[in-house]
């Protein structure tokens, strides 16, 4: 199973990417399924919508869209209410996204979230590379704090903190780097410090363009490793919860 590790599903300032343009991209890339989260709009206030939209369009179209949700930590018990609510709907992986939400990645207002994630075996998608809202390192502590939940470190701290990805990583078991907006030929080399089966392939459609990242991607990783970064180690985290 090849599966896109992050797309942005919807239509807002930044985004413009509907169930109707992914798929034939999926399909023309040989893409069997994708995760899809909400705009930014609704990660940072209205979570409910956001993730009523990627959970209805992953009931449309059953085998090829894992939904993702999300909860702003700063509505306190209520964002952990909606969090297992989406869960109970069918969302597969809670997303974070510090500058957007507006706190710092390893801030304690992010831990009842974390705490609920851990409970429902949830993988963690945390948007990194923003200059001190995001980092590596903050991710790293993050992981420590929390050893049973699964990290992924979205843009692999692109752009920003780069240079800290690989000894972030190798702190922490429980970290996994995503390929988007770090380029294939600068990420493919990371697996070979920090090993193969914490690299994830997201696309970060539409903020960039699927199909030229999924041609990269095929090109940069070698291909016994492919079916890995492409799909297996993501779902090897989603299946914790259950199978696909």
């Amino acid at each position: 199973m090849i599966i896109d590790g992050y797309c942005v599903l919807g239509v807002d300032r930044e985004y413009d990417l509907t169930a109707q343009a992914l798929l034939p991209a999926m399909d023309a890339a040989g893409v069997d399924r994708a995760v899809i989260a909400p705009v930014d709009r609704w990660l940072a206030v209205d979570n409910r919508r956001g993730n009523d939209y990627v959970l209805q369009a992953a009931a449309a179209h059953p085998g090829r869209f894992i939904p993702a949700c999300s909860a702003n930590p700063w509505y306190g018990e209520a964002g952990v209410d909606e969090f297992r609510r989406a869960l109970s709907e069918g969302a597969r992986l809670l997303v974070l996204h510090p500058m957007v939400q507006g706190y710092l990645a390893n801030d304690e207002l992010v831990w009842p979230l974390l705490e609920a994630a851990r409970e429902a075996r949830v993988p963690v998608y945390i948007h990194t590379g923003p200059p001190g809202s995001s980092s590596p390192w903050q991710i790293t502590d993050l992981a420590e704090r929390y050893p049973a939940v699964d990290f992924i470190m979205g843009h692999s701290g692109s752009t920003d903190f780069w240079n800290d990805v690989n000894d972030a990583t190798l702190a922490a078991e429980n970290i996994y780097l995503e390929s988007s907006l770090a380029r294939p030929f600068a990420f493919v080399p990371r697996l070979d410090v920090v090993g193969a089966h914490r690299g994830i392939m997201g696309s970060f459609a539409p903020n960039s363009d699927f199909g030229f990242e999924w041609r990269q991607i095929r090109q940069a990783v070698p291909a016994d490793l492919f079916s890995q970064v492409c799909g297996g180690n993501l779902r090897r985290l989603l299946e914790k919860r259950g199978a696909l």
